[in-house]
């Protein structure tokens, strides 16, 4: 992949990394989220584009990876590159609706948000548990441990929303489920752009995949075998 792209991305994954932690640190002092907190009119198009650009970059080191995983795991891949795809596509969705709110603020739009948020929640959360095959090979257990837990804790949020309390849009409140979400994806997206600056010759060079992912093979003729 470019290297403006790897390193748009690992500096995005930074940011969004302390972006979460704020928004934990923050959601335990005020029982309000802010996380997705509507642009003022005046800021809205820049707000839209710096977002869409972070939205791009990040997508594009979850491609990589879920290339990378290919070789290993093809259902893992492509149930990565979708989950990646619907992402990008809900976060379009969401900052467009909070571009239209800024200007013209109604109950059905905030209706439209709102659920836009949760799908957006649950595409994220599932996308990080379909690139554990990629991480259980190429990065940390701790990694490969962690993103078992942001679509159990948004299952929570999810289930809090349906049968013990509604919000009121365009938010979903805040809770102590949604403290702990935001707190487990900061330290996910952290130690992801850790692994990314550390192993950044999976992202920048060509690669052979069979033969980076599985050393156990052996060549007969031109064709490679498993042994």
């Amino acid at each position: 992949m470019p290297k403006i792209l790897f390193y748009a991305g690992t500096a995005f994954l930074l940011f969004l990394a302390l972006t979460s932690a704020g928004e934990a640190a923050r959601e335990l002092e005020a029982a309000t989220l802010a996380f997705a907190a509507l642009p003022a009119s005046a800021r809205a198009p820049w707000a839209i584009l710096v977002a869409l650009a972070a939205g791009l970059a990040i997508s594009a080191i979850f491609l990589r990876m879920a290339a990378l995983l290919a070789a290993r795991n093809l259902f893992a891949a492509f149930l990565a590159l979708l989950m990646t795809a619907c992402s990008m596509a809900t976060l379009t969705g969401v900052l467009l609706v909070q571009w239209r709110l800024s200007s013209a603020f109604t109950a059905p739009l905030a209706e439209v948000h709102f659920a836009a948020i949760l799908g957006l929640g649950f595409f994220i959360s599932v996308s990080l548990l379909s690139l554990r095959p990629y991480f259980s090979i190429q990065a940390s257990r701790f990694i490969s441990a962690m993103v078992f837990f942001p679509l159990p804790l948004f299952a929570l949020i999810l289930a809090q929303e349906l049968f013990m309390h509604a919000s009121v849009p365009p938010l979903p409140a805040a809770t102590p489920a949604s403290q702990v979400y935001f707190a487990v994806l900061a330290v996910l997206f952290f130690s992801i752009a850790v692994h990314c600056i550390r192993h950044r010759h999976l992202f920048l060079e060509m690669t052979n995949l069979r033969e980076l992912l599985d050393s156990r093979h052996r060549g007969i003729g031109s064709v490679a075998f498993d042994s």
